[in-house]
């Protein structure tokens, strides 16, 4: 099977997807379609696990799209947002192969844009178009696809979380600092803001944290100098920039607990249904979660004993003095490293797969999918 993976900036779940398609014994092709940076632009790597990557031309994408469906014979398109104008230019574009349409994000929850100089009007007809015409549906959380399809109405949908790849895990863990000096070390990875109110404007959150002589650790997913300038404001505040995702994991080892809480002052109804890739990240290097009561989130951490939730950093600070509670966390984020995969449940993601294209095959083309898989 040909499959055309489409997201305007190509991200690391397209990593984790293509490398669990080559653990698998069906014979999947992937193609990247992108109109911003390549992974290896943006990341270091990441390009060589897809057939190819191709740039499309933003001014002229009804062209591209349609050349790269008959060139590489695409069986499937694969489109993830945000935002999601590339979803509904394929449908617009090739009508007759089968698209799923994967929401991480949702433009119609958030107060803040999703990015610089957005037309918020014309994103958000974007998602209507893309959730109600495409074939099928893909959400990263239960929270988000109740969301989607109570807006949007019902499809064939998944909902398949932000595993970790197994490529990824580190096989063993660095020494805690904790062991040294004492003290509390918590660590933060991922995007950051300086917009206020934006739900990744985590200073004041960080300087909270630093005001119970907790340590914070900060690693970037791009550079954001103003917390380069917030580190030199206390000496609980470290911020370490932007490390390579392959060895990043191995790094935040060292540290006691991972931090998972977002600002909601603007958008608490997205931060709400996002279960975000550094939940998962977090486990697999030995960290207990911390975050503060977003839903998702909540209820992932709660069922599976894997941290802790709160309302406030002092209520944070309280519940860290349980040493039994905490020994007890501990013991089950170590047991449960390996258990939230990509290869683990890649067979879903297969099946839906071939569940879609046969749908899609019997109408428009009455032609057997089961070829597209010797």
């Amino acid at each position: 099977m040909n499959v055309l993976f489409l997201r305007p900036q190509p991200a690391i779940r397209s990593i984790k997807y293509a490398l669990a398609f080559k653990t698998v014994k069906e014979n999947i092709n992937i193609y990247h379609a992108y109109t911003g940076k390549t992974l290896n632009e943006l990341y270091g790597y990441g390009d060589e696990h897809f057939i190819k990557m191709i740039k499309l031309d933003s001014r002229n994408l009804q062209k591209d799209l349609q050349q790269i469906v008959k060139d590489y014979k695409i069986h499937l398109i694969h489109s993830q947002n945000a935002p999601d104008f590339l979803t509904r230019k394929v449908i617009e574009t090739v009508p007759n192969i089968p698209t799923i349409h994967e929401n991480q994000d949702s433009i119609s929850l958030r107060k803040t844009p999703y990015n610089p100089g957005a037309h918020i009007p014309t994103q958000l007809i974007d998602e209507k178009i893309s959730n109600e015409e495409c074939d099928a549906r893909i959400h990263v959380s239960n929270e988000l696809y109740k969301y989607i399809r109570n807006r949007y109405g019902p499809k064939p949908e998944i909902i398949f979380p932000n595993y970790i790849s197994e490529s990824l895990i580190p096989r063993s863990l660095k020494e805690k600092l904790s062991k040294s000096d004492r003290q509390l070390h918590i660590v933060y990875e991922g995007t950051l803001a300086s917009y206020r109110g934006d739900h990744y404007d985590l200073r004041e959150i960080f300087t909270q944290i630093a005001s119970h002589r907790f340590h914070i650790h900060i690693y970037d997913s791009h550079y954001n100098t103003d917390y380069l300038d917030l580190a030199k404001q206390s000496e609980y505040i470290h911020y370490h920039g932007h490390l390579d995702p392959r060895d990043l994991l191995l790094e935040m080892s060292q540290y006691d607990f991972g931090w998972s809480g977002f600002n909601t002052k603007m958008n608490k109804e997205h931060i709400d249904v996002a279960l975000p890739n550094k939940l998962f990240e977090y486990i697999s290097c030995s960290l207990p979660v911390l975050s503060y009561h977003h839903k998702a989130q909540k209820k992932f951490i709660e069922t599976e004993n894997v941290g802790l939730t709160f309302d406030t950093i002092n209520e944070m600070a309280s519940q860290l003095k349980n040493e039994e509670k905490i020994a007890q966390i501990r013991r089950e984020v170590l047991s449960k490293r390996y258990e939230f995969t990509v290869e683990k449940n890649i067979d879903k993601l297969i099946h839906f797969y071939k569940e879609v294209v046969a749908s899609n095959s019997k109408k428009h083309r009455g032609a057997s999918y089961q070829s597209f898989f010797k």
